[in-house]
């Protein structure tokens, strides 16, 4: 726009912005818009990209056709001029590049392309834009969700935790602050001391559910159990910094300076083989090509206990999850890098199941998605609260290391403001896998994802911060809990 626009403040603080800011900015009726005041007295208005009713809603608005209606040159370049117009980061635009290539070839419905159009966080306006021509149901029209019953079961509903991580604070939120008290399931959440534990819980049926590093579910689907399927975000990002106490190990902000030079002779402490930061290390040397002058010397340790080697001299570097790397630099140990700040989404955790439990209970599928669905939007919308729980849940830990961590974590999004699976984020953690080879090969989200429950809730609920007026009472903790 070649000049500033001025509008009027009506009643109840109501501005209308202009048509043509509405139309440069592909604004409609429904989005959300995030308001800022800044230091100097200055309002900033600013779009966030959340996953709205309407948005949801095309998942279910629009039929389920095999067969695309464009022509390739024509949704080709309507993908090219959204990337443009919209200023869509490059790896956004080659996925949609990739996921529109797929979708001319035949391999995706209709249906599957929405929903992962959705996932790379393309607004509703857009991919209609992109599907010109295809009819929506009448605005009237409910959508039809996944098939549930009338009522929730009683029967208590068991998960079972890798480790008590702050990292799965959704899941603690849910359940100290009530959410699945008002879905109408009572849960039992037990600690299994590791991924592989968590899920083998789920194989042998002693849990209905697990939250774990994704690729333990992969595993399980390479290893014949056809049914393993993720079906919700827990914590979604690179939630790792390296930590030492030798002021001579250098802080950097640079990947490759961290990869090839700051560990290069190193002894590092790490979580055991094959999970994330573990794998994290060894992919990242490769993407920067640390050659044997690069080499460290790798220690694997039980999770969360990573900085004690280096506070007892056992390592020079550990890589450390929040809460227990805040309580490590509240000690003496230093961060000397942040993986978070060169990595996008990631999941890191996800909630796991059979597939014979999504559809054979799916009344208590759709409780448990609700609650954390809630808990999720609400760790968002009252972060104070967030706060509260995690120190609750951690009673032996620094109140001051758990607030920042906590607050770290929702800053960044680790803990996902929804809990639908991130496509991109679901690539990612596939992707590092399949090269350090704890997976034979890469398994799309189409194949080991089951977002339908996540986006149907969420449909329903929409954007529950927007209606909050304030926060809940907390009951006991897992930790107290005995869980």
């Amino acid at each position: 726009m070649d000049r500033p626009e001025t509008v009027h403040i009506r009643s109840n603080g109501q501005v209308t912005l202009p048509m043509a800011v509405r139309r440069a900015a592909e604004l409609h009726e429904g989005d959300v818009i995030e308001v800022v005041l800044q230091g100097d007295g200055t309002i900033l208005l600013r779009p966030v990209a959340v996953l709205d009713r309407l948005q949801a809603d095309l998942v279910y608005r629009v039929g389920d056709r095999s067969e695309p209606e464009l022509t390739e040159d024509d949704i080709r370049e309507r993908a090219r001029g959204l990337v443009r117009r919209r200023r869509l980061p490059v790896t956004t635009g080659r996925a949609l590049d990739a996921l529109v290539e797929r979708y001319q070839r035949g391999d995706l419905t209709q249906r599957a392309f929405i929903g992962e159009s959705l996932m790379l966080g393309l607004s509703s306006a857009s991919i209609t834009a992109l599907l010109a021509g295809a009819e929506p149901a009448p605005a009237d029209d409910a959508p039809p969700g996944p098939p549930v019953a009338e009522d929730a079961p009683q029967a208590a509903v068991r998960i079972t935790q890798a480790f008590h991580s702050l990292l799965y604070l959704p899941l603690y939120i849910a359940h100290d602050v009530g959410f699945f008290a008002d879905e109408g399931v009572r849960v039992e959440i037990t600690t299994a001391g590791g991924g592989t534990e968590a899920w083998s819980a789920v194989e042998a049926g002693v849990a209905d559910y697990s939250i774990h590093d994704p690729v333990f579910t992969a595993r399980a689907f390479e290893q014949g159990i056809g049914d393993a399927v993720v079906v919700g975000s827990i914590c979604n990002g690179q939630a790792i910094l390296a930590l030492a106490a030798d002021p001579e190990v250098e802080a950097t902000d640079d990947p490759r300076v961290f990869s090839t030079r700051t560990v290069a002779g190193r002894t590092v402490a790490t979580q055991p083989q094959p999970d994330s930061q573990w794998a994290l290390l060894r992919y990242l040397q490769f993407l920067y090509q640390a050659g044997p002058e690069s080499a460290y010397r790798g220690l694997q340790v039980p999770i969360g206990t990573e900085p004690a080697r280096v506070l007892a001299g056992q390592a020079d570097i550990c890589l450390a999850f929040p809460p227990q790397a805040d309580v490590a630099m509240s000690q003496g140990l230093r961060e000397v890098f942040d993986f978070s700040t060169h990595f996008g989404p990631y999941l890191l955790s996800a909630l796991a199941t059979r597939r014979g439990t999504v559809q054979e209970k799916p009344a208590q599928h759709k409780a448990v998605i609700s609650a954390l669905e809630k808990a999720c939007q609400y760790a968002h919308a009252f972060p104070d609260e967030a706060v509260r729980v995690a120190r609750l849940e951690f009673p032996g830990v620094d109140s001051k290391a758990i607030e920042s961590a906590t607050r770290r974590c929702l800053r960044r999004n680790f803990l996902p403001p929804h809990i639908a699976v991130d496509h991109e984020a679901w690539k990612e953690n596939g992707v590092l896998n399949r090269f350090v080879g704890t997976i034979q090969q890469y398994h799309s989200s189409a194949e080991l994802v089951d977002n339908e429950m996540s986006l149907h809730v969420y449909r329903t609920l929409g954007n529950l911060h927007l209606a909050w007026d304030g926060p809940r009472p907390i009951g006991k903790p897992v930790a107290v809990a005995g869980a």
